[in-house]
C-alpha cells in the first residue's frame, strides 16, 4: 500500500507549507510516511504545485520506500494535439521514473464529462494509441505502467467496471492501481470487488 501525497491530511499538508526549506520539506514528507507504516510513497503533482517541491530532488534515502509516480489528470483527449499534449505527461512521468529508480507510473483514465459520444469513441482510440506506444518502452526498463481505477462513467471513459476491464484485458503488461480514496466516490465497487476481479494485475 502506498502513501499517496494528494492524500497526506490537511494537518500535515498546511504544516509543510510552512517549512521554508526545500529539505526539510522532503525529511517531513519521509517522516510522515514512515509514522504512518507505509511501506511506497505514491509522487504525485501535489509536490510541485502545492507543496512547491522540484520532483528532480528527491532525496537518494527516499529509496528506502518503493517509489511510484502519477501522471495528473487527463482530461479530454479528442484530437491529435490533445494526445501529444498527453504523451509528453506520459515521457515526463517515465524520465522521473527512471531517475529515481522507480518501479511505476500511474495514468488516470481521460476526463470525459460532457462529451459527445463520437468524442468518447476517439477518446478511448486515442488513449489505447498512447498506452499502446508507451507500454514495451516501461517494460524494457522494468517500470510497470499502471491504470488508476476510475469507473464512475459520466466522468471517466469507462462506464463501470466490466468496461474498464475489458480495456485492461487488451494489454497483458498494463497494471492497475486501486485508488482508495477514488473508490470511496465510487461505492457501487468495494475494494474486494474489484481487487478479486483485477487481481493479477493489481
Amino acid at each position: 500500500m502506498y502513501f499517496a501525497m494528494d492524500e497526506i491530511g490537511f494537518e500535515n499538508a498546511e504544516k509543510i507549507i510552512t517549512i521554508d526549506s526545500e529539505a526539510d520539506k522532503w525529511r517531513f514528507i519521509f517522516n510522515a510516511a514512515q509514522t504512518y507504516g507505509f511501506d511506497g510513497i505514491h509522487i504525485t503533482p501535489s509536490l510541485y504545485k502545492k507543496f512547491d517541491l522540484d520532483i528532480n530532488n528527491i532525496p537518494d534515502y527516499f529509496s528506502d520506500f518503493k517509489l511510484t509516480f502519477h501522471v495528473g489528470g487527463i482530461h479530454n483527449i479528442v484530437s491529435e494535439s490533445f494526445c501529444e499534449a498527453f504523451d509528453k505527461e506520459i515521457e515526463k512521468g517515465f524520465e522521473i521514473a527512471v531517475k529515481h529508480n522507480m518501479h511505476d507510473v500511474s495514468i488516470h483514465p481521460p476526463f470525459i464529462y460532457q462529451l459527445t459520444m463520437a468524442e468518447k469513441n476517439l477518446t478511448l482510440e486515442l488513449f489505447k494509441k498512447a498506452v499502446d506506444k508507451w507500454l514495451n518502452t516501461f517494460m524494457k526498463h522494468d517500470i510497470s505502467l499502471s491504470l488508476e481505477t476510475h469507473v464512475a462513467g459520466e466522468w471517466f471513459l469507462f462506464d463501470g467496471l466490466s468496461n474498464f476491464v475489458k480495456f485492461v484485458d487488451i494489454f497483458p503488461d498494463l497494471g492497475v492501481l486501486i485508488d482508495i480514496s477514488h473508490n470511496y466516490y465510487e461505492p457501487q465497487y468495494s475494494e474486494d470487488d474489484i481487487s478479486n476481479i483485477l487481481r493479477k494485475k493489481i
